[in-house]
């Protein structure tokens, strides 16, 4: 908003230096043509009254017979009319220069004696529609260029900038909002261009997602079916070794390639184990500073207009909005799981989300209304592949809350649950120390 206030500031100066620019010079040109057309006047009124002194001709036939070639002599500087005021006129009328236009001259004849009067009056039409139009065309110029400007700002600037973060945040936060439906003949196709984008990114992240679940559960059922036969092995080796088969002939240097072999498979074992822990989404980390209540601002928009569609009671409230040093879209991922899950294990009665910091750590709480887990089951439901007693009949691997773990862990802190039976909530809450 500050630019486009910027810009009409600058278009307006623009315009108001160009018009007084333009009628400062055109007032210097009058001036000066002013000047000419008063040498002009001068001129032809001696050159009047030396004529009727010498040949005592009478002024209006002077005027008459000599006043193309004044037009001729002069020019532009010649006055446009030229009108003979005798004395003896019957009028009663007062004549005065009462305009820059205009000059009232007297005329002497033989003897030096008063004849009369000799009005002229100087052109100065033609510019003053000159500067008219130009002034006019100046002012349409201005209006049209600052209507073009609001234009441009509200219906291509402005809803640009609130589509052109969308991108970057459908990227980062993977799941998020629909942009609203436009009719805008300019955004409108891109809308929904968009959020078709944003159903096949939704639809192929939920396929990755179980991808993964899938490979982790491969993963670890390869390592941990390797260990048996890894067990055996070792067995045999140490039969070998102590002499248990001396008889068949096999010597301790077969042995202890076996042994050697051995060690090699539990490396794999190892590593495919702990290839399966680390695969989970909280693992790109990158911190920043930040206000807390950006964050809030982030879940504020994602769910709010989503929570109204369910008919949900959803809240979200930062407390004083301190600065945070972390990565704000992995704390979101790991807040849209938890309300992912609140949604899917609530009872649509109230879902808030309280943000604040308490001493030296940062703390997100996000609470549901609905069926309490059994008290003895909390420990576990950090675990991947975990379901608790409520999940029989909801879709899921068991691996949410063990990324949000994981992503509260990587960032420095962790994530707790809580039963509160007096309100009937689940509370799951997220440390991160500073």
């Amino acid at each position: 908003m500050k630019k486009f206030i910027r810009t009409l500031i600058m278009i307006t100066v623009f315009f108001a230096v160009l018009a007084s620019g333009f009628n400062m010079c055109f007032n210097a040109a009058m001036k000066e043509q002013l000047k000419r057309c008063n040498v002009a006047v001068n001129r032809i009124n001696r050159e009047i009254s030396d004529t009727m002194a010498e040949s005592g001709a009478s002024p209006e036939e002077l005027i008459a017979e000599r006043t193309d070639a004044w037009k001729k002599t002069y020019g532009s500087s010649a006055p446009r009319s030229i009108v003979f005021i005798p004395l003896s006129s019957s009028e009663n009328t007062f004549y005065t220069s009462v305009d820059k236009r205009c000059a009232v001259c007297s005329i002497y004849g033989k003897d030096n004696e008063l004849a009369g009067f000799v009005q002229y009056t100087c052109s100065d039409d033609v510019f003053a529609n000159i500067r008219r139009i130009v002034n006019i065309i100046i002012g349409v110029c201005f209006l049209l260029i600052t209507g073009a400007v609001i234009f441009i700002h509200f219906a291509v600037f402005k809803p640009f900038r609130r589509l052109s973060d969308y991108p970057e945040r459908l990227a980062r936060l993977r799941d998020i909002q629909k942009l609203p439906e436009s009719k805008s003949r300019y955004f409108g196709k891109y809308v929904w261009g968009m959020n078709m984008l944003t159903d096949v990114f939704a639809a192929s992240s939920h396929r990755i997602h179980m991808l993964e679940g899938e490979h982790q559960k491969l993963v670890s059922s390869i390592a941990h079916g390797v260990k048996t036969p890894l067990a055996n092995i070792r067995l045999y080796t140490d039969a070998v070794r102590t002499g248990l088969y001396s008889d068949t002939g096999m010597s301790s240097d077969i042995a202890d390639k076996i042994d050697s072999n051995t060690a090699k498979i539990e490396s794999m074992a190892a590593e495919l184990m702990t290839a399966s822990e680390a695969s989970c989404d909280g693992c790109d980390i990158e911190k920043e500073l930040f206000p807390l209540s950006e964050l809030a601002d982030l879940v504020r928009s994602e769910y709010t207009d989503r929570m109204a569609l369910l008919r949900i009671p959803f809240t979200v409230e930062c407390i004083n909005a301190p600065i945070m040093d972390s990565d704000k879209y992995a704390l979101y991922r790991a807040v849209s799981q938890l309300l992912e899950n609140a949604l899917k294990y609530g009872d649509g009665s109230g879902i808030s989300v309280k943000m604040m910091k308490q001493d030296d750590s940062f703390c997100i709480s996000v609470r549901n209304k609905g069926e309490l887990l059994p008290e003895n089951e909390l420990p576990y439901v950090f675990r991947s592949y975990w379901r608790g007693s409520n999940a029989a009949d909801k879709s899921g691997c068991g691996i949410g809350l063990y990324v949000v773990h994981e992503t509260a862990k990587a960032l420095g802190g962790s994530v707790h649950v809580r039963r509160i039976e007096e309100t009937s909530e689940m509370e799951f809450v997220i440390y991160i120390e500073q």
